[in-house]
């Protein structure tokens, strides 16, 4: 058996184990749940007991966004720091390009892409739309690229008490998806290993197919991402809303 055939008979494994993993939870459902429209925001969400009206009247995200209307600043501080380096804690939209400011208006159902050289504010972008998406009730969940990878192969040890499977479950489901300098410790040409081609693919394709957006940095241009992983990634790249981050190094001291 030659590696590429086993790398897609890996995938395909993950994929049914995943897809039983819902089917598990979908059976556990109440049956007699159903769709309602939030009093807020006016969008349908699912509610699994239709009894309780309290339940129905708001989606998560608005019941969230309420709850952190009433968080004292310090909890409002911790909520954010949860997903924001405290270097770019004080990140806000009004300081973005216009036309990645204007992301917030829209409703994303596949994601972003800000890629360019270090210190072009890619990540400043990302913290000030993650601090946005928080405050507004929204899950989110920022991580390296290169962490992710790395937490993925530790699953490998015989010590290991996790699988990759169960790190990677929590990323498929969450409102927002945060994932910085992917492809950025291969430079370009280089390809990318199989593992993380493969880890990279399952994740855009479960939240493209689950309309939830993903945020992604990088110092590659589309066209150099397929070359380091493949062209179905660049392919689902492409659907995203993508920017080139230009200019001189904000990281560096001033000459003179």
């Amino acid at each position: 058996m030659n590696d590429r055939i086993k790398a897609e008979l890996e995938e395909l494994q993950i994929l049914r184990a995943n897809q039983k993993l819902y089917q598990a939870r979908n059976q556990n459902l109440d049956a007699q749940s159903r769709l309602e429209k939030c009093s807020l925001c006016g969008k349908e969400h699912f509610v699994s007991n239709p009894g309780a009206l309290k339940q129905a009247l708001f989606c998560g995200i608005c019941a969230r966004k309420l709850q952190i209307d009433k968080l004292q600043p310090l909890e409002y501080k911790q909520l954010l720091l949860s997903v924001i380096p405290p270097k770019y804690i004080e990140a806000e939209i009004e300081h973005l390009p216009k036309p990645i400011a204007a992301l917030i208006e829209k409703d994303i159902e596949t994601g972003v892409y800000l890629w360019g050289d270090v210190g072009t504010g890619k990540t400043y972008a990302m913290s000030a739309l993650a601090k946005h998406y928080l405050k507004n009730g929204y899950l989110c969940h920022r991580i390296h690229y290169e962490l992710l990878c790395l937490q993925l192969r530790d699953t490998f040890k015989p010590a290991s008490k996790q699988t990759e499977l169960e790190i990677l479950i929590p990323l498929f489901s969450v409102d927002r998806l945060f994932i910085e300098d992917v492809g950025a410790t291969r430079g370009i040409g280089k390809e990318e290993t199989d593992h993380s081609r493969r880890t990279l693919l399952l994740l855009l394709d479960i939240r493209l197919e689950k309309k939830l957006p993903t945020f992604i940095t990088g110092n590659k241009s589309v066209e150099n991402l397929e070359a380091s992983f493949d062209e179905r990634i660049a392919d689902r790249i492409k659907t995203y809303e993508i920017f080139s981050m230009k200019g001189k190094s904000k990281r560096q001291p001033p000459a003179g």
